[in-house]
């Protein structure tokens, strides 16, 4: 999306938007988003209370300095023909104007740092909260939602925030509070001369608008095409032996390029758009200006009043434009900043799908008994992945998933894990429904092995003990030696204290698989659960990953998933699965010898394939 018509529904209102809004502008609009980003600053609001009456400090004496001009010329250089030159009087004014700027200088110093400070701390807080939402939220939304997205949502978006917080909201308190107080100035010290100030006022206000909207749209779309290509980024890095193993380089420089370029023209459109307005916005400030010099100018000339007065009312002029040239360039800001507070906040107002009910049991023990009764699942609402499952799996025993690719094996064992709810139907651990355990308590008694296992960017022994903290080193160990990862281990340098690589690159598939076991034998589950557990490896360390495993099951309910069947023989039964349904039931030696049976049928096929091979 981003270059054509793509359409996207919104969830909540049902509204058809662009695909590159990502939020919907109905129900993120930016007034909303801004208001609600206030809730963040009530924490500090002695903060935001003392940067507002340094700000209104710094105005008071901003608002002075000007009218300083009148006497100064008037009085002290006898400009006017009411006074003689006094350079006494000049000095007295010039050190009051001094102080002034002293004041507005400390002033302005303390403000900055409050401000500063509290926008560091706004932001840390937002990125806490996005964080920690996100933990919240379910599988279906990771997989609705591009990696790079998220990402950018947390990271840099959250730092516009301490841009706002810090710097744009104040100033534009300030700018606001100084076009009144100039404006209450100049019509007390020459009302008709305001009134000329004032014309080209609409004008600037026509432009202001028409540029905050072109302005916004710019932001949002610039926004989603950071996106894309961060996105391609934290795609890339993760697969870059694969990209290296195809010789893809270059078509992944091309890719990243492509969306590079999206947001340059972007960038560039952004650009063409402000600074044909800023331009405009000047001349029409430079009109003004050429309005009060020539009526002025002529009062001056005929005696109306003296220079003094014309000086001190041409620098208030200039404090006047100011905040509005200000206003716009914050603008433009404001609309960065409610851009990227609609993406956080989108992730906030994201309810998670699967949560724990108020009433959740927290069982300190499990049995291990699990039973289906009539599963179905759809991931998309339309397709059944599942369909009418039963099955019952008694405490202690392995159960086998087996059968073609596409049957509904993982999305089985991803219900029982309650990464999804079923569509239809009950799943129950223990004769209790899945949907009465607390979440994490029930995942706490659950231990996963997976095909490809994750390792994180840290040391073994932290790898190991992610799912257990706490652990000893002792423990660490003796987890590490019933997965039979303790020899290579203690044969790195650093022993458990190496570092492996992000994703645990650094090792081989067979050593980041042991780990993994490790990490199941530490958090002693007491359902255990095997994805293709051996898939990926040699003969010689599916030996001793299988040894491994063989006493990781001992008194756990066990469902191992594998293609390779000769693996599955140890089960106590086996079940196959095809497109979603349970067509087969029984033992290996019953299944193997059902004659048209699927089991026997890929049994079969598996024993040719590897005679072939032999040969």
């Amino acid at each position: 999306g981003g270059h054509g018509g793509e359409k996207l529904r919104c969830e909540k209102c049902g509204r058809v938007i662009p695909a590159w809004t990502e939020v919907c502008p109905t129900c993120m609009s930016r007034r909303k988003v801004l208001v609600r980003l206030f809730d963040f600053v009530k924490p500090y609001k002695w903060g935001a209370f003392g940067g507002v009456m340094m700000a209104l400090l710094v105005l008071g004496g901003s608002l002075i300095q000007p009218y300083l001009t009148k006497p100064m010329l008037d009085q002290g250089l006898g400009a006017s023909k009411q006074y003689d030159a006094d350079y006494t009087t000049l000095m007295y004014y010039l050190c009051f104007y001094l102080g002034l700027q002293l004041l507005v200088m400390v002033g302005n110093a303390v403000r900055m740092r409050v401000m500063t400070v509290m926008g560091s701390r706004i932001a840390r807080d937002v990125r806490n909260d996005a964080y920690r939402h996100l933990h919240r939220l379910s599988l279906s939304f990771f997989a609705k939602k591009p990696t790079g997205s998220l990402i950018t949502r947390i990271t840099s978006d959250s730092d516009r925030i301490w841009d706002f917080v810090a710097f744009t909201m104040l100033e534009m308190l300030i700018a606001i509070l100084t076009l009144v107080g100039v404006g209450v100035a100049m019509f007390m010290m020459n009302w008709q001369l305001a009134c000329y100030t004032l014309i080209p006022v609409p004008i600037m206000v026509v432009l202001m608008i028409l540029m905050h909207k072109r302005m916004h749209k710019f932001f949002r779309r610039i926004h989603h095409r950071w996106q894309r290509m961060t996105s391609v980024v934290s795609d890339a890095i993760p697969g870059v032996r694969v990209i290296k193993a195809f010789s893809q380089e270059s078509r992944e420089v091309d890719r990243f390029s492509r969306c590079n370029d999206d947001v340059y023209e972007g960038t560039t459109d952004m650009i063409s758009t402000w600074t044909t307005f800023e331009p405009m916005l000047q001349f029409c400030s430079q009109i003004g200006t050429l309005i009060i010099w020539s009526v002025g100018g002529y009062w001056v000339v005929t005696g109306k009043f003296g220079p003094g007065t014309l000086m001190a009312f041409i620098a208030y002029m200039h404090m006047f434009y100011r905040p509005v040239h200000m206003i716009s360039h914050m603008d433009r800001q404001l609309n960065r900043t409610a851009t990227s507070v609609q993406r956080i906040f989108e992730i906030l107002d994201t309810e998670p799908t699967i949560f724990s009910s108020a009433a959740a049991k927290t069982p300190d023990e499990l049995k291990g008994k699990i039973e289906l009764r009539n599963v179905s699942f759809s991931y998309d609402g339309v397709r059944k992945v599942l369909k009418n499952v039963n099955l019952v799996i008694e405490p202690g025993t392995m159960i086998g998933l087996a059968g073609p690719s596409g049957g509904g094996k993982t999305t089985l064992i991803n219900l029982i894990c309650r990464f999804y709810d079923t569509l239809e139907g009950d799943i129950f651990i223990d004769d209790v429904n899945v949907r009465d355990y607390d979440l994490q308590a029930l995942r706490r008694h659950i231990g996963v092995v997976l095909q490809e296992p994750f390792l994180f960017h840290g040391t073994i022994a932290a790898n190991i003990a992610y799912g257990n903290p706490d652990m000893s080193r002792m423990d660490i160990i003796e987890a590490a030696r019933a997965a039979n990862a303790h020899d290579f281990v203690i044969g790195f340098p650093d022993g458990y204290d190496t570092m492996v690589g992000e994703r645990g690159q650094t090792l081989s598939g067979g050593e980041r698989q042991r780990i993994s076991i490790a990490r199941a034998v530490l958090s002693n589950p007491r359902i255990l659960i095997l994805d293709e557990a051996t898939a990926s490896v040699d003969t010689e360390t599916e030996k001793l990953i299988q040894e491994a495993l063989d006493r990781l099951i001992k008194n756990r309910t066990t469902i191992a998933i594998a293609h390779r069947l000769s693996t599955l023989r140890k089960s106590d039964r086996l079940v196959i699965l095809e497109k979603g349904i349970k067509i087969e039931e029984g033992t290996h030696e019953e299944l193997a010898q059902l004659e048209g049976g699927l089991y026997a049928k890929l049994l079969n096929m598996q024993l040719e394939t590897q005679s072939v091979m032999a040969l």
